[in-house]
């Protein structure tokens, strides 16, 4: 990881770490808050607070997992609460750990959604995620479990990188579209 000063200059080394999908990091959109680093360790998910100076810090928080090869996870705006997804560890659910008291829980989701791009609403009361079942979707997690199908968009429109705007009134997403055409060929 290296960091760039923003009027310009010299690249700098942050962090050096050897490359694992489960090494990610992420910052709460609440800039009094500490940006977090992910990795797999020992049979966890172990969280550290993440320095753009000096690099991975102390240790925050981690949930028990087995070796994730599809992991998406966001801290909320306030830094207290990370949202952790993967296909392979965490099946159907999404899992919420409480960084202050170390508590955790999982949000049962529909029954065949597949999530990604994993983002918090900026009032930390609901989740957005890029989802497929049958379609791709853009959806909203509550914290109840409850959730809300706000947008889909077909079999040819990939969505991803959910993002809330900071008075909580708009939501941004990328969409990707995808065409495909058929030829058939005779007496060639």
């Amino acid at each position: 990881m290296m960091r760039l000063p923003a009027s310009g200059g010299t690249p700098e080394l942050v962090l050096e770490i050897k490359g694992d999908p489960s090494i990610d990091f992420n910052c709460p959109s609440n800039a009094a808050s500490a940006c977090l680093l992910s990795r797999w360790e020992q049979g966890q998910l172990t969280f550290y607070s993440l320095d753009p100076v000096q690099g991975q810090g102390k240790q925050v928080g981690a949930t028990k997992m087995g070796h994730p090869s599809d992991l998406d996870w966001s801290v909320s705006a306030d830094g207290s609460r990370i949202a952790i997804t993967s296909s392979d560890q965490l099946s159907g659910q999404v899992r919420i750990l409480d960084l202050a008291d170390g508590t955790e829980h999982n949000l049962q989701l529909p029954h065949r959604w597949y999530i990604w791009s994993l983002s918090w609403a900026n009032d930390g009361k609901a989740l957005f995620a890029a989802a497929q079942s049958t379609e791709y979707m853009i959806v909203r997690i509550e914290m109840d479990g409850k959730t809300r199908v706000l947008l889909e968009k077909g079999r040819e429109h990939w969505l991803s990188a959910t993002s809330s705007s900071p008075d909580g009134r708009h939501l941004a997403f990328s969409q990707q579209t995808f065409q495909n055409n058929v030829w058939l060929l005779e007496n060639f």
